[in-house]
């Protein structure tokens, strides 16, 4: 099997490409960056603008893991139509070359499609982004849907939950285990801007997933999947608990200007019983790696 990776250099399609090495899958990337490795081949373009090298570069492969994307949701208020050329525009090239290639595609979607609120989100649940990043991933979802009915391209969409882990950078406003992880490890005080739950997801869960999908031997047409652990954890509750694992003397601070209840937690039950994806990595164990990873890559 042969699978080509868009946005292979990003915090998911690192550990996408350890996981599905590991499992003997031929690996081919496509992004704007160098190779991540010699041992990965590798196509230099841009999903926006090279749509002909995109799809050259699915050649041969049996699926399309797409990862390219942006994921700031302030950026995105400044900046929707690059949002839309690249999270929108690109996924339809991304589908354009899995159709050429007869490859099915896995598509990287977003809890941002659904909005805040205190019950677990679902799959089937009405979706209303409050973001231009949020319209975008939508977008691109009605895009794999319509290319899955009109020509027959298997496309399964992993909507992921506040991914962290090793390789992750600050991005913007997004990624409050990064930016509380810097903060604490810098003796800074660890702003807490929200009352609500989030679902925080090790990304070696998240490509766990994708090799699921990926190894399916008769994907569905079309399939919607919530990626997650299925359990909320506050953001003043990660706060404290990346001040315990770091040792730092940083106090956690809150300037909560929003209702409770504004959470983003998902309901995992359809990848339980469809994928058997099961959350491996709990959050203690999870963040204590990334703080390592932190000090180490500091060094």
């Amino acid at each position: 099997m042969r699978v080509l990776i868009t946005g292979a250099s990003g915090l998911i399609g690192r550990h996408a490409i350890a996981a599905l090495g590991e499992r003997g899958v031929a690996i081919r990337t496509f992004q704007r960056s160098a190779p991540l490795s010699a041992d990965v081949e590798h196509v230099n373009g841009d999903v926006r603008t090279d749509r002909a090298k995109l799809c050259r570069a699915a050649r041969g492969c049996d699926v399309i893991v797409h990862l390219a994307g942006r994921g700031d949701v302030a950026e995105s208020r400044r900046d929707p139509v690059g949002y839309g050329e690249l999270n929108a525009s690109g996924t339809l090239h991304a589908l354009e070359a899995a159709r050429h290639a007869g490859a099915a595609l896995v598509f990287a979607g977003t809890q941002r499609v659904y909005p805040p609120r205190p019950e677990p989100c679902r799959e089937d649940d009405v979706l209303q982004p409050d973001s231009p990043y949020g319209y975008a991933k939508w977008v691109a979802e009605l895009w794999c849907r319509m290319v899955s009915e009109h020509f027959g391209v298997a496309t399964t969409i992993l909507r992921f939950f506040s991914v962290y882990g090793p390789g992750q950078q600050p991005n913007g406003g997004s990624g409050v285990v990064t930016i509380f992880s810097r903060a604490a490890l810098a003796n800074q005080p660890l702003v807490v801007q929200s009352a609500g739950k989030r679902d925080f997801t090790d990304a070696r869960d998240v490509a766990r997933a994708i090799c699921r999908v990926v190894e399916r031997p008769n994907e569905p047409r079309h399939r919607v999947y919530n990626i997650a652990t299925g359990h909320g954890t506050t953001f003043r509750e990660l706060a404290e608990l990346v001040v315990l694992i770091t040792g730092a003397p940083s106090a956690v601070e809150e300037h909560i200007d929003e209702p409770p209840g504004q959470d983003l937690v998902a309901d995992i039950s359809r990848a339980r019983s469809e994928l058997g994806y099961e959350p491996c990595v709990p959050l203690r164990e999870g963040l204590e790696r990334y703080v390592e990873w932190l000090r180490q890559s500091s060094v």
